[in-house]
Parts: C-alpha cells; sequence; structure tokens
C-alpha cells in the first residue's frame, strides 16, 4: 500500500455516533465517504456517556431556542428509526422551597420545552403534588419538597448498537471503514483541508474532511 492515494468525497476522522451519522447521511446521498477511527467503533465517548438522547432542556436557560428545537427534531428522528434502541424515559424534576428554579420557573421551562417539540410523539410535561412526588420518587430529600415536574426524553441503553448500526448503514450505501488506524497528518492546500496520511502508508484526497470529537 506503500505511496497508494485514494479519493473520495468525504473522509470521516472518528466513528462514534456524531461521525456514524454524518458519515451515513453522507453516503445515503451518493457521496463517495470514508470513516477512520483510531480505535474501535464506538469505543471512545459514545461508550462512556450518559446514552441519553434529550432535547436540550437545559439549553433553553441561555435562550438557544434554535438549538433546542434542533435538538428534539433528532431525537424524534431516532425514536422513529430505531424504535427498538431508543426508548421513551420519564424524567423527574423535584421543586424545593427558596431554590433559584422555583415552581414558576421550572413550569415556564416545561411549557417552552413543550412548546419547541409540538410535532413530538412523547406525553407532554406534568406537574406533581409534593405527595404525588414522593410516591414517584420516595427516596428524595422532604425538608422544602414542593413537588415536581415530570417530563419525557429517551434514551439509548445499547449506544454502541445505535454507533455500529449507523456504520453498517452506511457501508451498505457504499462506505469505506477502517478502524484502528491513526491519522498522521492532514493534507492542507491553501485554507483548505484537502485529505488525510494514515499509519504512514497511504495518502487519501477529498472534497471534504471532517474530524469529529465526541468530548465537550
Amino acid at each position: 500500500m506503500a505511496g497508494e492515494i485514494s479519493k473520495f468525497d468525504v473522509i470521516v476522522i472518528g466513528a462514534g455516533i456524531n461521525g456514524a451519522g454524518i458519515a451515513r447521511d453522507a453516503a445515503m446521498r451518493g457521496l463517495k465517504v470514508l470513516i477512520l477511527d483510531k480505535g474501535d467503533i464506538g469505543g471512545g465517548t459514545s461508550g462512556w456517556s450518559t446514552r441519553l438522547i434529550h432535547g436540550g432542556l437545559r439549553y433553553l436557560e441561555h435562550g438557544e431556542f434554535g438549538l433546542v428545537r434542533e435538538s428534539l427534531r433528532e431525537r424524534a428522528s431516532l425514536l422513529n428509526i430505531a424504535p427498538h434502541l431508543v426508548r421513551a424515559l420519564p424524567i423527574v424534576v423535584p421543586i424545593y422551597k427558596g431554590r433559584r428554579r422555583g415552581w414558576w420557573t421550572v413550569r415556564g421551562g416545561m411549557i417552552a420545552y413543550d412548546v419547541l417539540s409540538f410535532d413530538k410523539k412523547l406525553p407532554s410535561h406534568r406537574m406533581l403534588s409534593r405527595k404525588a412526588t414522593l410516591e414517584r420518587a420516595p427516596g428524595l430529600n422532604r425538608e422544602g419538597l414542593l413537588g415536581a415536574a415530570i417530563y419525557f426524553d429517551a434514551q439509548s441503553e445499547f449506544a454502541e448498537r445505535l454507533v455500529v448500526e449507523n456504520v453498517l448503514s452506511a457501508v451498505e450505501h457504499g462506505a469505506t471503514v477502517i478502524a484502528y488506524t491513526h491519522v498522521d497528518k492532514l493534507l492542507i492546500e491553501g485554507q483548505k483541508v484537502c485529505g488525510v496520511e494514515f499509519s504512514r502508508v497511504q495518502i487519501v484526497l477529498a472534497s471534504f474532511v471532517i474530524t469529529i470529537s465526541d468530548r465537550p
């Protein structure tokens, strides 16, 4: 393979959930795709995460409504195309007297979350009394407890399978996958990354090179 030069439309570096999803989408659009990873498929951050498929509720506090809406659309897509891997997850948010996020703040956030996910299949939020909250979560600290909100997000219990299925789908649409290989060098022409050199033996050129890191 020494000195061999190959050409692709898109090179994706990192086969976590983000890289796998991008590669699948690009391959389904008819692009010639190469996926590279220094380890196993989904063996990095995607395998260590909380496995939540969330709509970005916490972003509401910062007014990032566009990001929340985008996250909710992606959540809905995963619930639709991978119901065997992604399931609804009820989440209880306790509300305590004297805390920064009081009853009306939490309720307002929940209403906004429901409005932004107007096309969802999951149930809308509900506000629980103190009694109903303790019946549902008896282990909560009772001191100052006013009640709670319950809303639904989603979770993938087997996140690695979700990654692998995205990669397999990409391969079905013509993508090439090479794991356990280290990208040694990005090839740059002017201001543009135009290819990669990996394992010191092969040079690959592409119109787009996408590097993925699932770490924050």
